[in-house]
């Protein structure tokens, strides 16, 4: 009887227990394969995507801020296959008010009670930025007449409601008072288009972790440091991964910043994981000449 139950109670023997190991080996190396296998195929996937996102992005980048740019008016300040400089638009409104000096004017705030802006600011206007007025000379050909803004805009000013310009008194309280050199010509009437500008640049640079990057900077006359530290706004792309091409308005090459009418536009990404492996994208924009 005793024998019978130690029978009974017999366990594993060690030649079973080896090849359940094994089996159990084998299979979790199968199960580890196939694991990183798919998060390579994921990552690579990922990694495409975000390749791909790159160059989408630098084309809508460059293609937002160049496309209202009017070259024959000095929009363009320096041109080169990997870099532009140019004047960019930091906000742009309509005048209430012009003060009897004609040093100081006023324009609508940003959000009105109406729901419909006059007023875009886009990047805070700083002393020493530029203030571009449309005016119209004796054969009534539009032109922009330069300025220097004196001050950082203030709200020491009104919009009254008799400009047309707001609708309401706390529209017309929290108007933006702009002070400014030289003065205004006496034919500048409120209603006036101005825009407040500043010279900027993109360009393909290459950063600490040695990729490189498509970067922005802007520069002001009035800073310690005109030109601030460029900073990144999208890549990692391939060396010589942003091509630029400028062309006139016949479709021919210029170097000349103020013929260009076209610019063509080559953006090379490089995947993170793989350097070697890259993706492009080929776009053109016109210009406003």
């Amino acid at each position: 009887m005793v024998s019978v139950m130690r029978a009974a109670r017999r366990g594993a023997s060690l030649v079973e227990l080896v090849v359940v190991i094994v089996l159990l080996a084998a299979i979790g190396s199968a199960v580890m394969g196939v694991v990183i296998h798919q998060e390579r195929f994921y990552r690579a996937q990922a990694d495409a995507i975000d390749a791909r996102a790159t160059v989408r992005d630098a084309a809508s980048i460059l293609q937002s801020e160049l496309r209202a740019l009017t070259p024959s008016d000095g929009d363009l300040y320096a041109i080169a296959p990997s870099t532009v400089e140019f004047r960019t638009t930091l906000a742009q409104s309509a005048v209430c008010t012009i003060s009897p000096s004609r040093r100081a004017i006023t324009i609508p705030p940003e959000h009105l009670a109406s729901g419909a802006p006059l007023t875009w600011i886009g990047t805070q206007p700083e002393a020493g930025d530029t203030l571009l007025v449309l005016a119209s000379d004796s054969t009534l050909v539009n032109r922009w007449d330069r300025h220097v803004l004196t001050s950082a805009p203030s709200r020491a000013g009104t919009c009254p409601l008799s400009s047309g310009l707001t609708s309401t008194a706390a529209d017309a309280a929290a108007a933006l008072t702009l002070t400014l050199r030289p003065a205004l010509d006496s034919t500048i009437e409120p209603g006036t288009i101005v825009r407040i500008v500043r010279r900027a640049r993109y360009e393909l640079y290459r950063a600490s972790d040695s990729r490189w990057y498509l970067g922005y900077l802007d520069c002001l006359a009035s800073r310690a440091a005109p030109c601030n530290v460029v900073q990144p706004v999208s890549g990692p792309f391939a060396p010589s991964g942003i091509r630029l091409e400028y062309r006139d308005a016949s479709g021919d090459p210029t170097a000349n910043p103020r013929l260009v009418a076209r610019i063509d536009l080559l953006a090379i990404a490089e995947r993170r994981s793989t350097p070697a492996t890259l993706d492009s994208l080929a776009t053109a924009v016109a210009l406003r000449n």
